[in-house]
């Protein structure tokens, strides 16, 4: 079992080394919400460098108000936007609990998750549901709930007795973590996403038996030319890099995860 959060741009600037020296393994950090590039969470990418740069392994969620499948077709756009070019140890959680969906139909319901899901699994990520206990045993089928991930909300009790099967329970959304302003929900995991995922290739990993790539760590001051000379040989080389890694620019940061060819 290990310890994690989930955060957002509700949580302000947060403080990754003191969250990580507070025994915090893994952070599920919001990517946005709604159908819209420009809906991405305005402190998405200052958290997945934290957690990069801190060695926190990290999942991500999007957030949903969509009511029609189509609606979950253009929110699965706008997330594979905003997740291009980053890796995730954990699952992408499809967080589904908005009032605008509550009272809608259970296969409606099931229609919307199963759509934004299967894009995401398409495009090579490992994905998940998340929502409270009751939403989830009340709207989705055993065989969803056994397809999917589920991370599962059920605050103020000692033990969740959520009927399905979880790999993740969120337990409080009231947490104090040195690092972090205010309140922020707590979670335990029970399932070792972070082996499963990469050992799978998903999430921008690799798979374990594929010798064709390495993958390397942005260190402080690195440069996409430094890099290529490291393991190319020679700088010039770098636009392969690039191209490997679907970079729109030469600007890298301190803790992204690039694939390089293993020559």
């Amino acid at each position: 079992m290990t310890q994690g959060i989930d955060v957002s741009t509700f949580q302000g600037t947060i403080d990754w080394r003191n969250v990580k020296a507070n025994g915090i393994d893994f952070s599920i950090i919001r990517a946005g919400y709604g159908r819209d590039i420009s809906q991405k969470d305005e402190k998405f990418e200052q958290n997945y460098q934290g957690c990069r740069t801190n060695n926190i392994n990290t999942g991500a969620y999007w957030y949903s108000y969509a009511t029609s499948p189509e609606d979950a077709r253009l929110e699965a756009s706008a997330c594979l936007n905003v997740l291009a070019g980053k890796v995730f140890e954990y699952p992408v959680y499809f967080d589904i609990e908005d009032k605008v969906q509550t009272s809608l139909p259970k296969n409606r319901i099931q229609d919307i998750t199963v759509t934004f899901c299967n894009i995401l699994e398409s495009a090579g990520y490992w994905v998940g549901i998340y929502s409270y206990k009751s939403f989830l045993e009340t709207n989705f089928t055993k065989e969803l709930l056994e397809r999917y991930s589920v991370w599962v909300a059920h605050t103020g009790v000692s033990k969740t007795n959520y009927s399905y099967p979880y790999g993740i329970w969120q337990y409080s959304h009231n947490g104090k973590i040195d690092g972090i302003n205010g309140a922020v929900d707590l979670n335990y995991s029970y399932t070792d996403y972070p082996d499963l995922i990469r050992s799978a290739g998903k999430n921008g990993y690799i798979p374990n038996d594929d010798t064709q790539y390495i993958l390397h760590t942005v260190r402080k001051n690195e440069s996409l030319w430094s890099i290529s000379e490291k393991y190319l040989g020679n700088g010039t080389r770098y636009p392969e890099i690039k191209v490997l890694n679907n970079l729109s620019t030469d600007t890298i940061y301190e803790g992204q995860v690039l694939k390089i060819i293993n020559e």
